[in-house]
């Protein structure tokens, strides 16, 4: 993955969310890149939703945002810290992490009455998502990739 194929799917106002516990190794993945993403000043609105985005929906909404990138840990049955782009149809069977009912909820929520909402996610396969663990070597360098692909694609 590059940060042209996040930045062709970039649309207006962008708003990057991060989902995820960090009590729980790699799933602590999004709320990771939303920190790193705030220390370079990044051009998006930016969200640290932990384990429940829905209750960000307000906030979310009151941005006026055009695309919408979830940022989390889904099983792919990939190699650890492998990423991939998904768009909305396939978030539902991707297995992703800790929160996989709330995430429907969430881009239903995020849906009404903005027909046009671009929503993609951004995902990378655990290596563990075991409670107690810190990120796997795979998923901090991911964070360090991710961060710069998206400080490139907001440029």
């Amino acid at each position: 993955m590059k940060s042209s194929d996040i930045k062709e799917r970039l649309k207006g106002v962008v708003t990057i969310i991060g989902i995820g516990n960090i009590m729980r190794g790699d799933d602590g993945f999004g709320p990771k890149l939303i920190e790193s993403l705030k220390k370079k000043n990044t051009k998006a609105n930016l969200f640290d939703c932990g384990t429940v985005p829905e209750n960000y929906i307000f906030p979310i909404l009151n941005t006026s945002c055009d695309t919408v990138i979830l940022v989390d840990a889904a099983d792919l049955k990939s190699e650890p810290g492998s990423m991939k782009i998904l768009m909305l149809g396939e978030l539902s069977g991707a297995g992703l992490s800790t929160h996989n009912a709330s995430i429907r909820l969430f881009t239903d929520l995020l849906m009404t009455g903005k027909d046009d909402l671009n929503i993609f996610a951004v995902t990378i396969q655990p290596e563990s998502i075991e409670f107690g663990e810190a990120l796997s070597p795979e998923a901090k360098e991911g964070v360090d990739k991710l961060t710069d692909m998206f400080v490139e694609a907001l440029a």
